[in-house]
This record gives structure tokens, sequence and C-alpha cells, in this order.
């Protein structure tokens, strides 16, 4: 897998086979999902005498595909399938990933190709037999991944699809459950990473230098890669802590930011690290308080507002010199700086790229890391329009359940978006998973099954 940002993971050779295989998969994932509806219209007819009461039993009770055979153990498998598929994701990306695919290329030749496979297969299995649904959860979802795989066709990012799919088939399983899996596999083989790197089996130079400062890789082709990973397993910790999340966690959170900093000098990583424990220590002051709905539509605001600034601030940048950094005012150029390129970076796009309503391939440059305006242009401003509403949506839900950890994951990563891209991998984004039961139109109350 590849990403058009500054934090790249490389599938190498495999690139070609990795894109036919999502091609299929995104096309039969589709047309299995219309032949199931047909299946259940049939079903459905003959169970309830009727095309109109099937309908309205359709609409209302949620049922699995192809017929209700074998519910229990589907829905026991269909959770380890999820499972399963997750752990797949997380270690092609983490181990087949880092710098090992230079020691030993058949990682990406051979072994990534097949575990693409099995994770595909194992999230196909989850959504089309080990899920329940009705017709509204799944007239909506369904639309929703129909839009995704429209504009994927144009964009050809594989971690969006990817995302898109992860989400489908995450439906009715337990945020811990997957939490577990998640961490399960992503610690170990991080661990395993960084013995060989320091045992200096990976990555011969240890080192990448930038503007005349070093910046430590950690096994990884670019620091932020590394960052992005420590920061994706650190929310699938505090998501599966939540509310047991005590001081000394939170701590070990703001902890992890400054090793982020002062490591791999990943700042985007560290400064949303110290900016979760910010608001985990807001959280456990506030409690498990339910919030009114006027204070969770300004939390929800926040979304709306960081699009706002991500789409107009870059018009405020006035060229003083050749280079993408030489930009003003002062002011612009003192955050340009601290964000790394991220303001001139999207002036650029501005002049170098048309607006396409179902996105279109980018080029080398500019490299857009703001999430924001990287949808935009890769995918179109009908994908970014649904994006934010499901974010804002997701933020305003869990903020009136009073779950104020995870409104604390999602803002942070709102704004981890501004400066990384990466926030389409669930390796680095395991707080997607909270967008499940906006996907789907599910009651705030059944978001989490757990």
């Amino acid at each position: 897998m590849s990403n058009n940002g500054a934090c790249v993971y490389n599938k190498g050779s495999s690139d070609d086979t990795e894109d036919l295989l999502l091609f299929g998969f995104a096309n039969g994932l589709l047309l299995a999902l219309f032949a199931a509806a047909a299946v259940d219209f049939v079903l459905a007819w003959r169970r309830c005498a009727g095309p109109a009461n099937g309908l309205r039993t359709l609409w209302r009770q949620e049922h699995l595909l192809f017929g209700g055979w074998g519910q229990a153990w589907r829905l026991r498998a269909g959770q380890g399938a999820f499972c399963l598929g997750l752990m797949l994701y997380e270690f092609t990306v983490v181990f087949c990933n880092s710098m090992a695919r230079e020691q030993w290329p058949w990682l990406q030749e051979r072994l990534s190709p097949v575990l693409d496979t099995l994770m595909y297969l194992a999230f196909f299995a989850k959504i089309l037999l080990g899920t329940r649904y009705t017709w509204r959860n799944l007239g909506v979802a369904g639309a929703l991944y129909f839009i995704a795989r429209w504009v994927y066709f144009n964009g050809q990012n594989i971690w969006f699809l990817g995302l898109a799919v992860v989400l489908l088939a995450a439906k009715d399983v337990p945020l811990r459950r997957a939490m577990k899996a998640f961490l399960a596999c992503g610690l170990p083989v991080l661990a395993l990473v960084e013995v060989l790197h320091f045992a200096g089996i990976l990555a011969p130079g240890a080192t990448s230098e930038r503007d005349g400062s070093f910046r430590l890789m950690f096994g990884y082709g670019h620091p932020n890669t590394f960052g992005g990973i420590v920061f994706g397993l650190l929310l699938a910790w505090v998501l599966l802590r939540r509310v047991r999340l005590c001081w000394l966690e939170i701590a070990g959170v703001a902890g992890v930011g400054v090793f982020l900093l002062l490591g791999p000098a990943s700042r985007s990583a560290a400064l949303c690290a110290l900016l979760l424990a910010l608001l985990l220590a807001g959280a456990k002051l506030l409690g498990p308080r339910p919030a009114g709905k006027p204070a969770a539509s300004l939390t929800a605001a926040l979304v709306p507002l960081v699009l706002a600034v991500s789409l107009i601030l870059p018009l405020f940048v006035v060229k003083v010199g050749p280079w993408a950094s030489d930009v003003g005012p002062a002011w612009l150029k003192r955050l340009d700086d601290l964000l790394t390129c991220r303001i001139s970076l999207s002036w650029a796009a501005y002049r170098v790229f048309d607006i396409k309503i179902a996105g279109q391939m980018l080029t080398e440059w500019p490299v857009l890391d703001n999430i924001f305006v990287y949808l935009l242009y890769q995918f179109g401003p009908v994908l970014l329009g649904l994006a934010v509403i499901l974010l804002a949506a997701a933020l305003y839900g869990h903020a009136r359940l009073g779950r104020w950890q995870e409104v604390a994951c999602l803002v942070t990563v709102l704004f981890y978006g501004y400066m990384e891209t990466q926030v389409l991998h669930i390796t680095s984004n395991p707080a997607a998973l909270l967008l499940c039961g906006a996907i789907f139109a599910l009651p705030p109350s059944r978001w989490d099954p757990s």
C-alpha cells in the first residue's frame, strides 16, 4: 500500500497485484450486497405473504443476509472474522511495510498479497454472512459504500477504500474486543521491528537528515510513519480502557507524546498525543456526564470549523521566494513552519489542481498532508462533505452519551488530520471505528454493542 503524503508505505512490486485485487474486491462486494438485497426481498415476500408486508419487515427488523440459518454461530464467527481481518491489516502495515521490506523483498512480493487476500475475505465474510441489518441500515451504509467505491476508482487510494470496508465490517463488533485484537497484534509486531532495527538487521542507516537535523527512523521509511503507528496504538489503548483510565495512564499518554517529539521528531503525532492527554484529563474531571444539545452541538461544530480553517487559511499566503516554504505574512510563516509547510503546500494545490466531483489521481507535488484539502482534491467535494457530516454526527452522539474519552479521541484525530492523511489508515486511526454507528444510521445508544 502506498499513500500520496509525507508518510509513505510502499508495497513495491506488488502494487499492481494489490490494485487489481482491491478493484475486484470492491466490485464483488457491491454486487454481493445487491444480490443479498434481492434474496432478502424474495425470502421476506414468501414469509410475510406479500411484498408490502415483506418490505415493512425488512425495513424494521434486523436480520442476517441470505437467510437466518445458523444465526448464533454466524454472529460469533462474524466477530472473529472481523478481528482476524483487523489483525492481518495491522501486521501488513506494521511489519511488512517497515524497512523489513528492504531486507526481505519476498515480504512485499509474496507474503503481503496472500495476507491481503485473507484480510479481504475475512471482511467480506463478516459483511455478508456475519452481520444483522435492517434495510434502513443497509441502505444508508450501502449508499455510502457505493460513493466510496465511485470516488476510489478515480482517486485510487487503496487506504481509503480499505477504511470504508473496515467500517462496513465493524457493525455489531464490541469496540473493546476490536481494540484487544488491534493491540494483541500491533504491540508485539512493533516490538519485533524495533528489536530487528536496533540489532542492525533492518535499515543500516538509522537516521535521515532533513533541514540540518537528524530524525531517528525506528525501522521505518519515514519518522512520521513510526509516529503514526505509535499514535494508533496509543489511541487503541485509550479506547480499550476508556472510563477506566487512571491518572498514571494519562501521564503515560503525555509521556509518549514527549518521546515522539524528542525521538523521531514526529511533530504531528507528538502534538496530538499531548493534546489527547490534555483532553483525557478534562474527560476524567468531567466524568460520564451526558452533554446537553447545545454543548454537544458545539463539540460537533469543531469539524466544520477545522474544515473552514483548512480551506481558508491558505488563501492568506503571500509568496516571497521561490521555495514552497517562502511565504508571508510573518505570522503565517511561523505557523506554516510549525506545521511543516502544510499551509503553503495547500496554497500550491489551489494553483495546481482542479476540483473534480469524483476525485482524481494526484501528482507527487504538492504533497497534501491536510486531510481536508486532500479529500477535496483526491476524492472530490461530495466525499469531503460526507466525511465532515459523519465525523460531526459521531462527535455529537458520543457527547450526548457522556462518552468523553471517545470524544477526546475523535477531537484529537480531527487535529491529527489537519497535519496527516494517515487518518485514512486504521493502524494510525482506530478511532475511526467510532463512526460505525453513524454510518449505519443507528441510534447512539446502540453505537457500541458491548
